[in-house]
């Protein structure tokens, strides 16, 4: 879908009245499957979203995997819209078979529709379940349901954590428990898995993803525990020769041969996160806050800290909200250093790839929004965004942001706004 050059007030009021028209059409018998049911039950989900950035000098967009962005005030349809359908048999009271399908814009297909979910799951015992196939693993609090837009009171996940980090389903395994204790509910995870996705430099297959996540919850407050680890390959021919031809150059580049293979390894990079999460809601109010920690034995893994905080106020079916949050690259320079007699313009690309492999493209992002619930099944949501660059400002970079070489100076800051309508049946 191609995006406008100017602002459609009136394709914006289509949106949201179709987005109306879905929700009043929503069968609240498929929304939700009884627990123990058996048979064949279909569900589904879905957002129709635009968004537009205000700036003039970089580019932007929801996440790194969307395959275009919006600049300048274009406003684009391409970022949170998906389609989502699940098919899930219920064989006996302990066993059932899900598939999951969404459609949505993708840096290696496009709007094609790609199997997300497909597994078995078989409930043991009375408090152990277990999970086989290809499903999401819960490493941190929107992991199983990044995608739903229905289930937050956002438009997305905040992107100063989930932007950093893959939330891709795995083929693999996953094992949960809960019971009573402290008071409360206690459940634990274990799940381990594989999976291969493409990003913005290339491709990455993860041979081993290992992840556990506790969680407890009493009344109205839920902490939560996540931590995984992984080793994977970042797989860019481009890349890797640029490495290779510096570190095959003495005459350019005096220590490349033993940094880069060190610190800038493609093949076998090892990594770990450790998440914390808090979710405290009292009659109307709900604040929400999440933490993590992201560390690893390669800069294509780089080390970075990052939070939210999310405040909200339910008043009957409208709820405003605010959050604020943070990400800051903790990631050590590599100290490349030029030959002695190399070009001066050989020395400065030097200094300029050092600069960007340390990733240095913290941001601190503010965010207002609102939220209806005009129906039972559907929401629509109004929310800007302020991204601030806070370290960076010129260091070309394809993520959220796009700043190209040789781009105008840009301020650091810009403006993302977004309109959407959230329904599940």
């Amino acid at each position: 879908m191609k995006g406008w050059q100017k602002p459609r007030p009136a394709w914006v009021a289509r949106l949201l009245g179709l987005g109306c028209l879905l929700g009043g059409l929503s069968s609240p018998a498929l929304a939700e499957g009884a627990p123990g049911a058996q048979g064949l039950q279909l569900e589904g989900f879905g957002t129709l979203s635009a968004y537009r950035n205000d700036d003039a000098v970089v580019a932007a967009r929801p996440g790194e995997r969307v395959r275009l962005a919006s600049q300048a005030g274009q406003w684009r349809a391409d970022g949170d819209t998906v389609l989502g359908l699940q098919l899930r048999w219920s064989s006996s009271d302990t066993v059932e078979w899900v598939w999951q399908v969404q459609a949505r814009d993708e840096l290696s297909r496009g709007y094609r529709p790609n199997t997300e979910w497909a597994y078995l799951g078989w409930q043991f015992a009375p408090d152990w379940s277990l999970r086989i196939g290809r499903q999401p693993l819960p490493i941190f609090l929107s992991s199983e349901s990044s995608r739903v837009g229905f289930a937050h009171t956002t438009v997305r996940p905040m992107s100063a954590v989930y932007g950093l980090n893959s939330s891709e389903p795995v083929d693999g395994i996953n094992a949960s428990w809960s019971g009573a204790a402290l008071g409360g509910t206690l459940s634990w995870d274990l799940g381990a898995g594989r999976n291969r996705l493409t990003v913005p430099r290339g491709r990455v297959d993860t041979q081993a993803l290992l992840a556990s996540a506790l969680r407890w919850q009493r009344e109205g407050l839920a902490l939560r525990l996540g931590g995984a680890a992984f080793r994977f390959d970042l797989i860019s021919p481009g890349l890797e020769a640029q490495l290779q031809a510096l570190s095959n150059s003495p005459q350019l580049c005096l220590n490349c041969s033993e940094v880069l293979p060190q610190r800038a390894r493609t093949r076998g990079v090892q990594g770990h996160v450790i998440n914390l999460a808090l979710v405290w809601e009292h009659e109307d109010w709900t604040l929400t806050a999440e933490a993590m920690q992201r560390g690893g034995n390669s800069v294509f893994n780089a080390k970075v800290q990052a939070w939210y905080a999310l405040l909200s106020r339910r008043f009957g079916r409208w709820t405003p909200y605010a959050a604020v949050g943070r990400s800051a690259h903790t990631e050590a320079p590599l100290g490349l250093q030029a030959a002695p007699g190399s070009p001066e313009a050989s020395a400065q690309s030097l200094a300029d790839l050092d600069r960007s492999l340390q990733r240095p493209w913290d941001r601190r992002i503010e965010l207002l929004g609102l939220r209806w619930d005009c129906f039972e099944k559907l929401a629509l949501k109004l929310q800007l965004e302020r991204w601030t660059a806070t370290r960076d400002r010129s260091t070309p970079r394809d993520g959220e942001i796009r700043l190209l070489p040789n781009s105008a100076p840009w301020d650091g800051r810009l403006n993302l706004l977004t309109v959407s309508a959230d329904f599940v049946f």
